[in-house]
C-alpha cells in the first residue's frame, strides 16, 4: 500500500533551494524507496505506516522530472514536476475569483498556454475538532496553465505568477486556498486566537458535528419549502408573464427604468422587455448581458427560461440563439431582503453577437408578483473561526512555500477594530508553523466600493501589519469599482502583488511606487 496526499499529483512544483519533504502512507514497518532526478532515497515507515523522505534542496529547474516511489512491491508515479517556487493564494472572494469572472476582460489570457505556471486548488473543507491530516485531504490535483484549465485559475494569483515568470524564468506554482466571504478568525488556529475569547467560544460550538449537520439539513429544508411557497404566491407564475405572447399593456405594468431600484420589501418582481431583431442577426448565437442584481434572476427568452443566478454578485451572462422578427425578455427578480433588491446601476445591458450589440438598457414594463416574507438568513459554517485553518491550511504545513499573498479584509470591516492584531497574530502564527520566522507576507489592500461601510478604517488597519518584518501592502484603492465588491482588474493587483515579492522575498532594490507599502 502507498497512500500520498493528493497535493503530491503530477504536475505539481516543488519549492527550490529548501529541503524537499515527500511523506504518506505505506504497510507498517515497511521500507519505501523514491527515485528523482537521477537519485535513491529511502525510509521507513513507522508502526503507524506513516513515512517521510528528506530528498535535500534542488535550484530551480523548468525541465520536467518524475518521481518512482515503492514499497512492499507496489509502486506509484508522480509525472512532470518542476522546481520553482510556490506561493499560496488566500484570503476571501476577490483571491478566489478565477479567470473565468475576467475573461472578457483578458481574452488572450483564456487562449493562452504557460507550463510554467501551474495551480493546485485546495478544496474548500472547514473542521472544527482538529487538523485534517494531508492522506485525508479531498481529492485535489496540480494542473497547469493551458486553454482548458485558465477559466479555474485565481486571477489575482495567476497575473502574479505570470509577472514573476517573465521576470525570473522559473516555475512559479500557485496554491489556491481562498473562500468567498470568510473572516481572518476562520484561518487562525486557537492558539492564534488566545486574545479573543468570543471567536473562541464560537469555535468551541461548531466542535458539535451534529449540530452543523442539523443545522445545514434544516436550512436546505427551509430554503426548498421557502422557495416553494413564494412560487406559489407569485402571481406571475399562475398567469405565464414570461410568455412571449403574453400581453403587459395594463396599466398594473409600469415603465420605469430597469434599475430603479425595488421597493416593498421581499418577494418576486417581473420584468418584460419586447425588441425588434434586425434580419441580418436573425438565427446567430448571442449573450445576453444583465449586469448583476438583488438577489435571484431567472430569465427568460420568449417564454422559455434561459437560465438563472441565485445569489447577488455574479455577472448575469447568459448564452442563447436569436429568433427571428421579435424578441421578448422576461426577468423574475427574487428579492429576499426586507430593503427590496433591483439591478445594479452603472452595470453593463445588452446583447452581444459577433457582428453588434444591441443595447437593452432604458425602460421596461415591470410588476410584483407576490409579497412575501424575508429569508431567514444561512449559517456560513466556513466563516466560523478555525475551521478553515484546519480543513485548507494545516494540510499543507509540511509542503515548503516561498511566501503568502493574501486578499481578505471586507468580512472584517464591520467591525475593524482589532484586525490589524489579529491578522498580526495569524502571519507569526503561520510563520510558525512553517518554522520560518521571516516567510513573505504581501495583503492586498481593500480596492473602493461603494458598499464598503468602515473600508477606510479597515484599510489603516491593514497598514499597521507592515511593523512585522518581510511584510509588503499592495495598495488598490484606485482599481475598485463603484458598484462592486469584486473588481474586475486583477491584472494590476497580481503585478502589483508581484512588484512587493520582487523587494520582499527576491531581495530587489527598486525605486519607490506609489502603490506599494512594506
Amino acid at each position: 500500500m502507498i497512500k500520498l496526499p493528493p497535493f503530491f499529483s503530477d504536475n505539481l512544483v516543488f519549492q527550490r533551494d529548501v529541503d524537499i519533504k515527500i511523506f504518506g502512507l505505506a504497510e507498517p514497518t515497511t521500507a519505501v524507496t523514491i527515485s528523482f532526478c537521477g537519485k535513491e532515497y529511502t525510509a521507513t515507515s513507522d508502526d503507524g505506516g506513516n513515512w517521510l523522505c528528506n530528498l535535500g534542496r534542488f535550484p530551480a529547474n523548468s525541465t520536467p522530472a518524475d518521481m518512482q516511489i515503492a514499497s512492499g512491491g507496489e509502486t506509484c508515479a508522480i509525472h512532470n514536476i518542476l522546481i520553482g517556487d510556490v506561493w499560496l493564494c488566500t484570503g476571501q472572494s476577490n483571491m478566489e475569483l478565477c479567470l473565468n469572472r475576467t475573461a472578457h476582460n483578458y481574452p488572450d489570457e483564456m487562449t493562452a498556454s504557460n507550463p510554467l505556471i501551474r495551480q493546485l486548488k485546495v478544496p474548500q473543507v472547514y473542521d472544527f475538532n482538529g487538523a485534517i491530516p494531508p492522506e485525508n485531504m479531498q481529492s485535489c490535483a496540480w494542473e497547469t496553465f493551458t486553454p482548458d484549465t485558465a477559466p479555474n485559475f485565481t486571477a489575482a494569483g495567476y497575473f502574479f505568477a505570470k509577472y514573476l515568470t517573465a521576470k525570473y524564468k522559473i516555475p512559479v506554482g500557485l496554491i489556491a486556498s481562498a473562500v468567498g466571504g470568510t473572516p481572518v478568525a476562520a484561518w487562525m488556529d486557537r492558539d492564534m486566537l488566545k486574545n479573543f475569547p468570543d471567536d473562541l467560544a464560537e469555535a468551541d460550538t461548531c466542535k458539535d458535528t451534529e449540530l452543523i449537520q442539523k443545522t445545514l439539513q434544516d436550512y436546505e429544508i427551509y430554503t426548498a419549502d421557502y422557495h416553494k411557497q413564494l412560487a406559489a404566491a407569485d402571481l406571475g407564475l399562475k398567469e405565464r408573464w414570461a410568455g412571449a405572447d403574453y400581453d403587459d399593456s395594463s396599466g398594473e405594468w409600469e415603465t420605469i427604468p430597469l434599475c430603479k431600484p425595488v421597493q416593498g420589501g421581499a418577494g418576486a418582481i417581473w420584468y418584460r422587455k419586447t425588441i425588434d431583431i434586425p434580419e441580418t442577426l436573425w438565427g446567430k448565437s448571442a449573450i445576453i448581458f444583465l449586469g448583476t442584481c438583488i438577489d435571484m434572476d431567472e430569465v427568460y427568452i420568449n417564454g422559455e427560461k434561459l437560465g438563472a443566478t441565485y445569489y447577488r454578485y455574479p455577472p448575469r451572462e447568459y448564452n442563447f440563439t436569436l429568433p427571428s422578427d421579435k424578441l421578448t425578455i422576461a426577468i423574475r427578480l427574487l428579492c429576499f431582503g426586507d430593503t427590496g433588491g433591483g439591478f445594479t446601476p452603472g452595470k453593463n445591458y445588452f446583447i452581444a453577437t459577433n457582428q453588434s450589440t444591441i443595447n437593452i438598457g432604458g425602460d421596461w414594463k415591470r410588476r410584483r408578483g407576490a409579497v412575501y416574507e424575508p429569508q431567514k438568513p444561512q449559517t456560513f459554517f466556513q466563516y466560523k473561526p478555525t475551521g478553515l485553518f484546519n480543513g485548507m491550511i494545516m494540510p499543507l504545513a509540511d509542503y515548503a512555500i516561498r511566501g503568502v499573498i493574501w486578499y481578505q479584509g471586507e468580512s472584517d470591516a464591520g467591525n475593524p477594530a482589532r484586525y490589524a492584531e489579529k491578522l498580526t497574530a495569524m502571519i507569526e502564527g503561520w510563520r510558525k508553523l512553517r518554522n520560518c520566522a521571516d516567510l513573505p507576507f504581501i495583503q492586498t489592500q481593500l480596492t473602493h466600493w461603494d458598499g464598503g461601510p468602515n473600508w477606510d478604517d479597515l484599510r489603516e488597519q491593514q497598514k499597521l501589519c507592515l511593523t512585522l518584518p518581510n511584510t509588503g501592502l499592495a495598495l488598490a484603492y484606485d482599481l475598485g469599482e463603484h458598484n462592486d465588491l469584486h473588481p474586475l482588474n486583477k491584472r494590476d493587483i497580481g503585478e502589483r502583488l508581484a512588484r512587493i515579492a520582487m523587494r520582499v522575498a527576491y531581495g530587489e532594490d527598486l525605486p519607490p511606487n506609489a502603490f506599494e507599502m512594506y
